[in-house]
């Protein structure tokens, strides 16, 4: 498949999922990075499509770009943006999603160890977040070893199913 044919499925894919949806929107193939392309949705309804913290975008996104690795192995993540708003993933793997850089963990572990002597000062439970898995798993692991404190994932409904609380408290 060249990359003119893959740009048009991807482009013919994206619409017809958003027609299936009932969203009126135009969709255009615009220059992305690394060589890539992304694709820009046009709508009047622009918030409906991005949904809460663009949990409905991310999930849209998400499911063409299983679409089109059902199609092609080797098809490259194409990202999706709604006037001007993106999920940010720009072009990764999708294998590399999920995984922090440096300083973001350095930020996390600094954080939770500060709320832990908090929690140990103060004897009373604290409520982080809500986090995503990959942050969840940094703030357990900068705690795991201390045994004065636990921690435990809470349910955050109101921000997806993905994102949870975490209760940082007493043994």
């Amino acid at each position: 498949m060249t990359d003119q044919e893959f740009k048009d499925l991807a482009k013919q894919t994206l619409e017809k999922m958003t027609s299936l949806l009932e969203f009126g929107a135009t969709i255009t193939v615009l220059p992305g990075e690394h060589d890539n392309f992304k694709l820009s949705i046009a709508a009047e309804d622009a918030g409906r499509i991005i949904g809460r913290k663009g949990q409905s975008l991310e999930a849209l996104e998400l499911l063409l770009n299983r679409i089109l690795k059902k199609n092609s192995e080797e098809a490259p993540w194409v990202p999706v943006e709604v006037d001007g708003y993106s999920t940010g993933h720009t072009g990764a793997p999708p294998e590399r999603r999920g995984i922090l850089d440096d300083d973001t963990v350095s930020q996390l572990e600094c954080m939770a160890k500060d709320i832990a002597k908090e929690v140990k000062h103060w004897k009373k439970a604290k409520r982080l977040g809500p986090y995503l898995p990959a942050e969840r798993r940094v703030i357990h692991t900068a705690l795991k070893e201390d045994p004065e404190v636990t921690t435990e994932s809470i349910p955050a409904p109101e921000a997806g199913e993905r994102m949870k609380y975490i209760e940082v408290k007493l043994v």
